[in-house]
């Protein structure tokens, strides 16, 4: 995999809009980034989503979808059929990206489920109020339309490098620590609370995988 195509991945990974496709849109490319073969993403008190891929006589690896102490749900990474494990790198992504899954599950439930603020000119009136600098303010627009790294990399004539350089202080100064949290501050839904308690979903049993990492 070359890095644009990892990088753009890890963007679609965080691009909540719509809300409504994002636990399929997600379980899609954290298999992609390790390698399997396909998914199924159970959400905890709700829905179940598999890929088209054949479901039968394939080795599970099951990753828990985790906010904070919260857990929402589980990926479940279907392998290649012959393939017993993931390889430990590939592991290490997927439990890498299962983490950043998790987060974005508990935003984009309170975006499909709350009041936003509505209409360009409210986000406009956030982005003036806040403490930022011209430029920043334009990346974090671009941000907010669904631009990619890349994308706001071409329209700002800024590297990818110098992008993630003014995230980096463009997100204390918002008080947030990732871009699912900027997004959520902008239209108005940082301060709810993922539906109710939820239960652990019990885990699939999958073959033992060697050369993991905690």
């Amino acid at each position: 995999m070359l890095p644009f195509q990892f990088l753009d991945m890890v963007d679609g990974l965080t691009r909540l809009d719509p809300v409504r496709t994002y636990p399929t849109r997600a379980g899609e490319l954290v298999a992609r980034l390790c390698g399997a073969d396909g998914f199924i993403v159970e959400i905890d008190g709700g829905e179940n989503i598999a890929c088209e891929a054949s479901l039968e006589s394939r080795t599970r690896v099951s990753l828990p979808l985790r906010y904070g102490r919260q857990t929402l749900g589980q990926v479940v990474l279907l392998l290649a059929e012959g393939k017993e494990r993931l390889e430990p790198h590939d592991l290490r992504t997927a439990r890498w990206a299962a983490r950043i899954m998790g987060r974005c599950l508990n935003y984009s439930a309170r975006m499909r489920h709350e009041p936003r603020k509505n209409g360009i000119e409210e986000v406009s009136e956030a982005l003036h109020k806040a403490p930022l600098t011209p430029r920043e303010r334009d990346v974090v627009a671009l941000l907010m339309s669904g631009a990619s790294t890349r994308q706001i990399a071409s329209e700002t004539h800024l590297t990818v490098g110098t992008v993630h350089t003014y995230l980096k202080r463009i997100y204390p100064k918002l008080g947030v620590r990732s871009r699912v949290e900027l997004v959520a501050r902008m239209i108005g839904t940082d301060g709810l609370v993922f539906g109710q308690a939820h239960t652990v979903v019990p885990p699939v049993v999958a073959a033992p995988v060697t050369g993991a990492m905690n």
